[in-house]
């Protein structure tokens, strides 16, 4: 122990220094936290839509839309979602209580969309690693 406060005398600026560091890199994971919307495997994700009514918001563009997507997903692309987000709880009877899963092609795009909606009140998550992480699951898919 006096060895600790020997070392912390000599080297105060270095002390406060990484004390300083760990309080930023707490600071920062927090925030991270609040921003970021869970992740949700398919099986977590399915028993979501099957137990409280979840809404699947599908961003990626029409063609791949209508490729393959979930049952009874919704499609929207992200550049169509940044412009009409305020439409979705009047013209899509979507409310804000219902948690809505948000996926793209790859989990990469699904934060940005989470965020816009979580700033105006939706309850979102997103689909691991997107449709891909969906057939990796060899979950159903429906073409148009």
């Amino acid at each position: 122990m006096q060895e600790t406060l020997l070392f912390l005398h000599h080297h105060l600026a270095l002390a406060i220094a990484l004390i300083v560091i760990i309080i930023l890199l707490a600071i920062f994971e927090y925030i991270k936290s609040k921003k970021s919307a869970a992740c949700l495997s398919p099986v977590v994700a399915t028993q979501m839509i099957n137990h409280q009514n979840a809404v699947v918001l599908d961003i990626r563009n029409r063609e791949a839309y209508a490729a393959g997507h979930i049952v009874n997903s919704i499609s929207i692309p992200l550049s169509e979602l940044e412009n009409s987000h305020k439409k979705l709880e009047s013209s899509l009877k979507i409310s804000k209580a219902n948690p809505i899963i948000v996926l793209c092609a790859t989990g990469q795009e699904s934060p940005r969309a989470t965020e816009l909606l979580t700033k105006n009140g939706f309850n979102t998550f997103i689909l691991a690693n997107g449709i891909r992480g969906w057939k990796e699951a060899e979950m159903p898919l429906i073409r148009d």
